[in-house]
């Protein structure tokens, strides 16, 4: 009984709060949020991962609170043009008319308009040197199936445990450096 009690604890990650990504200084980002963003970026910010996209996320409220603070705050109006400008280059014109973004999206556009703000105000290194300090004295939960984040490096990518072993066996991962195939050994 109690080892269900811990693996379900373990599954449901973020401080028991089911459908969290992460959870930010009291603040979550949910699954769904998160799924609706990587959807809607994908095709105009090709490239960029889940992880990448959960990373701007937990970072979109603080550098979007030192902009405002140093005069270059960004509003939801500005993301949404950023937005609508990035699809039209990526997809057309057609694309970008019919686009709609949710909030998600819409917070990792601020985040881009703030920390190109930031870099521009006159003291842009203490701006960013503030900026960094918020990130650093948050406390930040990312749910284990999205990985781990230090303000350092973000979100990166969940790693297997060590008891889960490849298809085929352990041997199975290991592939010669040249690519081939390796012949099998006949059994004695």
């Amino acid at each position: 009984m109690a080892g269900t009690v811990a693996a379900v604890a373990l599954l449901a990650g973020c401080s028991g709060q089911p459908g969290a990504a992460a959870v930010v200084d009291g603040r979550t980002i949910s699954t769904a949020e998160l799924a609706r963003a990587d959807e809607e970026l994908k095709p105009i910010f090709q490239g960029a991962g889940t992880n990448d996209v959960l990373g701007v996320l937990i970072n979109e409220t603080f550098a979007t609170e030192v902009a405002a603070e140093r005069g270059v705050g960004v509003s939801d109006e500005q993301a949404l043009d950023l937005l609508r400008s990035v699809t039209e280059q990526a997809l057309g014109a057609e694309a970008a008319a019919d686009a709609e973004f949710g909030e998600g999206a819409l917070a990792v556009a601020r985040y881009s308009l703030a920390v190109t703000g930031l870099r521009d105000v006159p003291d842009a290194q203490d701006a960013m040197l503030e900026y960094q300090e918020k990130i650093s004295a948050a406390d930040v939960e990312v749910n284990p199936r999205f990985g781990d984040y230090t303000p350092e490096t973000g979100v990166t990518a969940p790693v297997a445990p060590s008891w889960i072993v490849p298809e085929g066996g352990r041997d199975a991962a290991a592939v010669p450096e040249d690519g081939s195939t390796p012949a099998p050994t006949p059994a004695p």
